[in-house]
């Protein structure tokens, strides 16, 4: 498909629905919060440029979570950054382990009609520059960007056919499946390297045959 046969369009009618989260009496506060809980409550720190990041994690009890009315994720959602650092983008699938999620303040979900948008596509839609240049050229405030949803709606997309975004995403996610591997390999290799230094250059078991000395007198 030529990129001519694309269908043009806005967000407000792409096909992704902009869904807002919880911010009336019952909104979590501090000591809502605890390290281990029923529902992960996301916050920035949690996504990313890349994506997804689970290294520090508040989450709220399960009754907490059913005072909440708006802003708890599905299967197949987007997630997309609101307020601060505006444009950061995580997709909710499969891989992610956590069953229960919610959005803070500054934070909105993207949930496709699937017969139009593929959840898949938009996460990596949302992720390109074309995208990402739009959203910082119409956020708002300088001390504290927004994106505010009435100008979101005019994010202009272009979107092929359901065959064309499942080709399109299927190589991404293949290669991004490859990257992820190396990286693994990487920091593998990084971590014998440590371990063989350790033990050519400090062995624990003879530190009494070391010695200090000049380079002029080895």
């Amino acid at each position: 498909m030529s990129s001519s046969e694309w269908r043009e369009a806005t967000l407000a009618n792409s096909g992704i629905e902009i869904i807002d989260g919880d911010r009336g009496k019952n909104y979590p506060n501090g000591s809502d919060f605890s390290d281990v809980g029923y529902c992960l409550f996301l916050n920035a720190k949690n996504v990313t440029s890349e994506g997804f990041v689970f290294n520090e994690n508040m989450f709220i009890t399960k009754q907490k979570d059913e005072l909440l009315k708006k802003g708890k994720l599905r299967r197949e959602d987007i997630i997309l950054t609101t307020r601060g650092t505006v444009g950061n983008v995580g997709y909710f699938n499969r891989k992610i382990k956590y069953e229960n999620m919610r959005i803070n303040s500054g934070m909105v979900i993207l949930r496709c009609l699937e017969s139009k948008v593929l959840p898949e596509f938009a996460y990596w839609l949302f992720r390109s520059p074309i995208i990402q240049n739009q959203i910082h050229s119409i956020r708002t405030g300088s001390a504290q960007p927004q994106l505010p949803i009435t100008v979101m709606k005019n994010l202009k997309l272009a979107i092929p056919s359901i065959l064309e975004q499942k080709t399109i995403t299927d190589t991404i996610f293949s290669l991004d499946d490859k990257i992820e591997l190396n990286k693994k390999i990487n920091d593998n290799l990084k971590q014998q390297t440590k371990v063989l230094f350790k033990e050519m250059f400090l062995p624990l078991s003879l530190p009494e045959s070391w010695k200090e000395t000049t380079i002029d007198h080895v």
